[in-house]
């Protein structure tokens, strides 16, 4: 085998290092979807429903070119948990094998290989190439701008222009070429006339590119909402105060080895970037860059790792991996320039041809420090991170994804989900975790809600309610659910798993009531106050017709002047996941003034934004009057 041949091989064997680390457990680690990982696996079904923009307004303004690079993924894969994190391994791959690819070229096999491996098994690479979000395009684009920046500088700020179409933090880039040009033409006076022309073409073109999405911003402000949210530390230095500046920039700067994310939503928090050995190998190639910044890959090098900082270093809560993204491959070829130039050290020290000296203390030295980042990234990223309560919780639908393991044993049913806050998001969410794909209701459930419950199909199937989303006591009561679930889960956070009840038997009005051809009240129950203030109406609807995804009932109590005393708005059955034939109950507690009545209690729906209300047959048709005399016993 020729010496070509092992390079390809041992290059060949890191990328498929590489793809063992961005596809082993690719469901579990992260553990369930986020909720950006399902806006952007829904973006491509958008884009090709017609929706084409520079910007897209959704998720707080997104970039739209990794949306785009999803669609192959959307037609090939349907919609599930690997369409939405297939696209980033992708993209994670081709970042390993550029990052190579460049670096031999300008640094030589030794730098190339260990950036390779670098890239390939530490956790900050890793995350990012498995979770479905954008970022990880940028640096793929900013690798493709170093490589032709040399030689055709046009190329280069193509793809520089490029690179701010696909993530935020992008925008600092555009400072890459005034620093790399004002670093050339200290070092390389001598050819000011090629430096000054180069960063021109660079910066022009890159400038030409991205005009229309500075113009679309500049046409519609509000889709910059992100940004504003991240101007604070900016914000004070416009007012005087360099505190919240001085205090990013320094701890970004200890991301390598001392400081770490605050949060924990790609890893765990105030972890540094890399245990020291691989710090201390990250500041010594630092030196060995500024040593010698006369040399163009160098000063390219310098000048990208610092550019790439300044979106951790400008913003809160710094430092941000998710906003270090683009100085990525800059970082893992900055510790193969110390790991080569201490290979050649020992070359020269040992007086042997380098091809056979240093072979040995540079393998062992990758080793060992591949060995550190593997243990690390195992330990950390795929056992500790993935079961953290503040990762499962607050960061990943991970109970969803646990919910689904469960319910594949099953047979098959109607499902119930019980959620604090439900959005339609989160019944998308569903879709991509369960395999295969399964419909689910889903009800509002927890402090923040009523009560409600769904009755759908022949009655049979399961309810399933999180630890974070119980069922309020009355509500229990009413279904008559057993003390005991059919199965609770070990995980935190845990679920409960109950059998669906029956319809709770309710007093049904003489003729129902539809509202707007779509729902149908059915009957209801008056439960005075006991031993407090608080009566609840109970409601029983039937669904004709797919309902408005925002849906919501309001229920007023009025006294003898018609002034409303007592009022619950509120729809705890979410109406964008009810099916027509589906039978639900709604409570609406109300608080029960002083005064013993007579009251009169209406009802009605309308749907938000806006506050459309429903119409019915009967005068006046937008509310409807259940109960006109309405007296609660005085104590």
């Amino acid at each position: 085998m020729t010496k070509r041949q092992k390079e390809r091989w041992l290059l060949v064997s890191i990328l498929l290092l590489a793809a063992a680390f961005r596809l082993a457990l690719l469901r579990d680690v992260p553990p369930g979807l986020s909720q950006d990982e399902v806006l952007d696996a829904g973006m491509p079904a958008f884009i090709l429903a017609g929706n084409h923009a520079l910007f897209f307004r959704e998720g707080y303004g997104h970039e739209p070119l990794y949306h785009y690079w999803g669609i192959p993924f959307y037609l090939a894969l349907g919609e599930n948990y690997l369409q939405a994190r297939l696209a980033s391994v992708f993209l994670g791959m081709l970042l390993v094998a550029a990052t190579m690819r460049w670096a031999k070229r300008e640094f030589g096999l030794v730098t190339a290989v260990t950036a390779g491996l670098g890239l390939a098994v530490s956790w900050w690479p890793v995350i990012f190439s498995r979770v479905g979000i954008r970022p990880i395009m940028e640096p793929l684009f900013l690798v493709a701008v170093a490589w032709f920046w040399p030689r055709r500088p046009w190329l280069a700020g193509l793809l520089l222009g490029l690179s701010l179409y696909t993530y935020t933090a992008a925008q600092v880039m555009l400072l890459w070429p005034l620093l790399l040009t004002a670093v050339l033409l200290i070092t390389q006076r001598q050819q000011w006339r090629h430096t000054l022309k180069s960063g021109a073409v660079v910066l022009g073109t890159a400038v030409l590119v991205a005009l229309p999405l500075y113009l679309t911003w500049w046409a519609d402000p509000s889709l910059l909402q992100r940004v504003d949210q991240l101007g604070g530390p900016l914000d004070a230095l416009r007012q005087g105060d360099a505190q919240p500046i001085l205090a990013a920039a320094l701890a970004t700067a200890g991301v390598f080895s001392f400081t770490g994310d605050p949060r924990g939503t790609y890893g765990l928090p105030g972890r540094p970037l890399f245990d020291w050995l691989t710090a201390v190998l990250f500041y010594a190639g630092l030196l060995v860059a500024i040593w010698r910044i006369r040399l163009f890959p160098y000063a390219l090098l310098l000048t990208w790792l610092l550019v790439g900082l300044l979106p951790s270093a400008l913003t809160p809560q710094a430092p941000s991996t998710i906003r270090l993204i683009g100085a990525l491959p800059a970082v893992f070829v900055v510790i193969g320039v110390a790991v080569s130039v201490i290979g050649n050290r020992l070359s020269v020290i040992s007086k042997q041809h380098p091809l056979t000296a240093y072979r040995l203390p540079i393998t062992l030295c990758l080793l060992f420090v591949l060995l550190l980042n593997v243990a690390r990234t195992v330990r950390d990223g795929f056992a500790q991170w993935p079961q953290a309560v503040e990762t499962r919780l607050n960061h990943y639908q991970a109970v969803l994804l646990d919910i689904a393991r469960f319910e594949k044993t099953q047979p098959a049913g109607v499902i119930i989900i019980a959620d604090p806050f439900f959005e339609p998001i989160d019944a998308e969410s569903w879709q991509r975790t369960a395999v295969p794909p399964t419909d689910a209701r889903w009800i509002q459930a927890g402090p923040g809600a009523a009560g409600a419950m769904v009755f759908a199909g022949e009655g049979h199937g399961r309810l399933y309610v999180p630890e974070f989303a119980p069922l309020s006591p009355l509500l229990h009561q009413l279904l008559q659910l057993p003390d005991t679930p059919l199965y609770r889960s070990q995980n935190v956070p845990a679920f409960a798993v109950y059998p669906v009840p029956p319809v709770p038997s309710l007093p049904l009005l003489p003729e129902p009531i539809t509202f707007g051809d779509m729902i149908t009240l059915e009957g209801y129950e008056i439960r005075p106050p006991d031993g407090g203030q608080t009566m609840y109406l109970v409601t029983r609807w039937r669904v004709n017709q797919p309902l408005p995804p925002h849906l919501m009932t309001f229920t007023h109590l009025l006294n003898e002047q018609g002034q409303i005393v007592a009022q619950y708005d509120g729809l705890d059955a979410a109406s964008a996941t009810l099916q027509p034939g589906d039978v639900f109950i709604q409570l609406h507690p109300l608080t029960v003034p002083d005064a013993g009545g007579p009251f009169a209690l209406q009802i009605g729906l309308y749907t938000l934004p806006g506050g459309q209300r429903l119409t019915h047959t009967g005068q006046p048709a937008d509310v409807l009057t259940l109960v006109s005399d309405l007296r609660f016993d005085e104590e």
